[in-house]
């Protein structure tokens, strides 16, 4: 487990390695080059984001676009896997269901939520609701038709010897397919994550006034890459861990069934 760590940071290392040395070969030809900005020159960025206080608000800005892109980012996952949890199990398990929402999700799912965006803008407003939606629709259709398609390939007898011993359709979804479907969903929700930091900062960038995005595109005005790179590299260290930590619920003993199924 620790070798395979290590291995999957060669090509980390690797990739930091070439940065450090374009960079410090692109400033010995230009002391002033703001394409690669060193290392120094981030961290002086970021410690004076993240340390001194905003002039206007009198907030540390880099707290604040932290709460504010992982609060849009936890509704908004939270409410896709809700109703992707809820409205999968039920088209996979009901057949009437399934004739009902089956073609409308199956449509919803193969429209870019980014082309969306403007939509969700005007009906919504430029509020938090809208960056939400974006992220629980982004992500909830696709879960939702992913479970829809997990429930209908669960081997038959599962569910059909529960309701010959006398279970209600209601009691084989709660104590049957939700429990198989829990693990599942949360792995969804791990491989969807990169998509969810995606929408949360195309809407932060459309419109709002704090956030990761936000920033991002606030110093791209001013080619502060100092500040641009730093920022990037953060948020994927957000989604590792994120992803991490589900990886970790999974591990917990009421998952044991479906990690060793899946090795």
């Amino acid at each position: 487990m620790v070798f395979s760590r290590v291995l999957g940071l060669i090509p980390i290392a690797f990739l930091v390695s070439i940065y450090l040395f374009m960079s410090h070969a692109r400033h010995a030809a230009n002391p002033d080059d703001k394409l690669m900005p060193t290392v120094h020159q981030m961290y002086d960025q970021m410690k004076e984001i993240a340390t001194v206080p905003d002039k206007r608000s009198g907030k540390i800005l880099f707290v604040e676009d932290t709460k504010a892109s992982l609060k849009r980012l936890v509704y908004g996952l939270g409410i896709a896997a809700t109703f992707g949890y809820i409205v999968g199990i039920m088209i996979g398990l009901f057949p009437g269901f399934r004739a009902l929402m089956m073609p409308l999700v199956t449509s919803l799912s193969n429209i870019n939520p980014l082309a969306l965006l403007v939509i969700i803008l005007v009906v919504l407003g430029i509020g938090e609701p809208s960056k939400i939606f974006l992220v629980s629709f982004g992500i909830g259709i696709p879960i939702a038709r992913s479970i829809a398609q997990m429930v209908e390939k669960m081997p038959g007898e599962s569910i059909i010897k529960p309701l010959t011993l006398g279970a209600s359709q209601l009691e084989v979804m709660c104590r049957i397919v939700a429990p198989q479907m829990l693990p599942r969903l949360i792995d969804l929700v791990r491989l969807s994550l990169g998509s969810a930091w995606i929408f949360v900062i195309a809407a932060e960038a459309v419109a709002s006034t704090e956030g990761l995005g936000y920033r991002i595109y606030l110093q791209q005005r001013y080619m502060n890459m100092a500040l641009i790179i730093p920022y990037v590299v953060y948020i994927s260290v957000l989604a590792y861990t994120s992803d991490l930590m589900l990886q970790l619920i999974l591990k917990l003993r009421c998952f044991r069934w479906y990690a060793s199924k899946n090795g």
